[in-house]
């Protein structure tokens, strides 16, 4: 029965998900996650990270193998792929955009094959954002709680059993938090090519100043550190510059900044130094280690 059957209840909504959800059993956790496409489930990346291979539980109590082929610890997402079972990919119809108050659930599975529901509501809502691990999620969906055990990595869906996202502890430690469907679609594909999510690196710290260029004030940011042997450092930049703008665009805040570093580019920065302006060019590599990206 699909979520759009005005005849279908809470419990239908409840069973027809469980379908497609599965449970992650490592040594020392369980979660759940869900079929995204034919032999991917995805779950979060904080559970399964560190974990090349995974069982995932079925609903009739079976195990069978799972690879974890990608893990992005900034959007906490992590793509499982698995064999010798069918089982449904997960409904994902069109939703409205979620209100503070209204009604979600979640469903799990336990190890052992139990399916499991928690119910509660959204919290916060709010419009794109970064995680503090830097990941880029397509919108603010707090939940008004925690998540009960086993329900990490599972789908949540609104009262009439759309799919919102999967939920996520990683990113408030009193809230749970949707990690979006858009989010899902945009980082599924590079996690099972390459394993991770290509985030651009420059080897720099940065704090927000208001500095002067050629006798105006201008907003930037103060460059507080340098990897020694990082892109930055290599291309010129020096601690006490503040970086104006980059790839033509301001770079007045972090977020502006990881905006403009793509993979393989190189760009121009407009840089502060000594009151005067200078012009540099920043070659952006991928980011060093596996999990935060």
């Amino acid at each position: 029965m699909s979520p759009d059957q005005p005849s279908a209840t809470l419990p239908d909504h409840v069973e027809r998900i469980a379908a497609s959800v599965v449970g992650f059993a490592t040594r020392r956790h369980r979660a759940s996650g869900v079929v995204w496409r034919a032999g991917i489930a995805v779950g979060s990346a904080a559970l399964l990270w560190r974990h090349p291979r995974v069982s995932i539980a079925l609903a009739d109590g079976e195990q069978v193998d799972g690879d974890v082929r990608g893990i992005d610890g900034g959007t906490d997402l992590a793509a499982v792929a698995f064999a010798g079972v069918s089982l449904p990919s997960i409904e994902r119809s069109p939703a409205p955009p979620p209100r503070v108050g209204d009604a979600v659930f979640a469903v799990g599975r336990d190890p052992s094959g139990l399916m499991h529901a928690s119910f509660g509501h959204v919290g916060a809502v709010g419009g794109e954002w970064r995680s503090w691990r830097g990941g880029r999620l397509a919108q603010l969906i707090r939940l008004d709680g925690g998540l009960p055990p086993g329900l990490i990595g599972a789908p949540v869906a609104d009262a009439a059993g759309r799919i919102l996202g999967i939920a996520s502890h990683s990113f408030s430690r009193h809230h749970a938090v949707v990690i979006p469907v858009a989010t899902i679609e945009r980082v599924l594909d590079p996690l099972l090519t390459h394993g991770r999510l290509p985030q651009g690196y420059l080897g720099i710290a940065v704090q927000s100043v208001r500095a002067t260029m050629d006798g105006a004030g201008v907003d930037g940011l103060l460059v507080t550190s340098l990897a020694a042997d990082g892109p930055a450092a290599r291309g010129g930049l020096l601690v006490g510059d503040v970086i104006v703008t980059l790839a033509g665009q301001p770079a007045s805040t972090l977020d502006a900044l990881r905006s403009q570093l793509q993979v393989g580019a190189t760009v121009q920065a407009v840089i502060v130094r000594g009151g005067q302006r200078h012009e540099l060019a920043l070659d952006v590599i991928q980011r060093p280690g596996s999990f935060c990206g």
